[in-house]
């Protein structure tokens, strides 16, 4: 009895991991990880700027939280900062400078690749210094900072990139690799930032202000940030507070689900993540908290997307610079028959 024996499955499955080797060669989301760098840079640089008349009474020596205390903890947390290593008011000073020029040089794009730990570092020592007076958005971004060490940040719109237009080297042996490793970042950065949305929505889902539709009335009714005329409109109306109460929690629970389903959802989450945050900025004054979070939310967005949005402007921009030279060649004509029809003088 003769059996026909089937095709081996090995060549099969060796194309496709072939396949799926050259697919994540290929770097993706370089111009949404560029965008994150300047967005987050800016935040960092704005938590150093706006404490910085006050830096030496909140995160100085003999400042608000003492240092011993400060390096008591640090040493029972098994923590670290930079700022325990020494009391010295002169360490101190070159510390923060520090940190304030490498957050600035990593906003701008000059070697990332090093400075991006390094910034991390910088920035976790500040906040660990005195975590009490941050806002949140420090927690998300401790974390992005992580995956972001293993990626591309300064591909588009940054020192680096201007030198290596002006300098093109051919790709090194190590090139795919890299491009993996920038790869499963920004895949790690859509987990986390889906992670905190998700479990964020959920928690609210709880809470029986949210529930009820209330919680924003309350956080309006604060008072600790005010819009005049704004906010009052919004906390009056039962109908508003409401519909917006409920719609953080249904953005928030249906965000991971509409960052993976396809590309066109996950465009209208990156566009929902940055109107809520835009909200909270302007109608909670969380700015830095704000800028994290909408620094990752477009990091989450291709680069063929960002190209159509680019093409989309351009076009706009053309139509507006043809309307306008329509509108100056009809006044010039009007002018100028004007000018022709009027009687001679004497």
């Amino acid at each position: 009895m003769s059996t026909s024996a089937s095709p081996p499955a090995l060549p099969g499955i060796a194309a496709a991991w072939n396949e799926l080797i050259t697919r994540m060669s290929q770097p993706r989301f370089l111009i949404g990880a560029s965008l994150f760098r300047i967005l987050a840079g800016s935040a960092i640089l704005i938590e150093y700027l706006i404490n910085y008349a006050h830096r030496r009474y909140l995160f100085g020596p003999n400042g608000l939280w003492p240092y011993e205390v400060f390096a008591a903890d640090m040493a029972r947390s098994a923590n670290f900062s930079l700022y325990s290593w020494s009391r010295s008011p002169v360490y101190f000073e070159v510390i923060f400078h520090l940190g304030i020029v490498v957050a600035a040089l990593w906003l701008l794009g000059w070697r990332t690749r090093f400075l991006t730990p390094l910034n991390y570092v910088f920035l976790w020592s500040l906040h660990q210094r005195f975590p009490g007076i941050w806002d949140g958005g420090d927690n998300i971004i401790h974390l992005v900072l992580v995956y972001a060490t293993f990626a591309n940040v300064s591909a588009y719109f940054s020192m680096d990139a201007s030198r290596r237009q002006a300098r093109p080297e051919e790709p090194g042996p190590w090139a795919p690799v890299s491009a993996m490793f920038h790869n499963t970042a920004m895949l790690a950065i859509a987990m986390q930032i889906s992670l905190v949305y998700g479990l964020a929505g959920l928690y609210k889902v709880q809470g029986p202000v949210w529930q009820e539709g209330t919680a924003l009335y309350y956080a309006f009714r604060g008072g600790q940030f005010v819009w005049p005329g704004v906010t009052e409109w919004i906390y009056r109306d039962a109908f508003v507070v409401t519909a917006l109460s409920y719609g953080t929690v249904a953005f928030q629970v249906a965000f991971p689900f509409l960052l993976f389903l396809n590309r066109y959802t996950r465009r209208v989450a990156v566009v929902l993540g940055f109107t809520f945050h835009l909200g909270i900025a302007l109608f909670l004054g969380l700015i830095t908290f704000s800028l994290f979070m909408t620094s990752v939310d477009l990091a989450l967005m291709g680069d063929e997307e960002y190209r159509a949005i680019g093409r989309w402007l351009e076009r706009l921009r053309q139509r507006f610079q043809t309307r306008q030279q329509s509108s100056t060649s009809l006044e010039a004509g009007v002018e100028t028959g004007s000018s022709s029809s009027s009687p001679p003088p004497g």
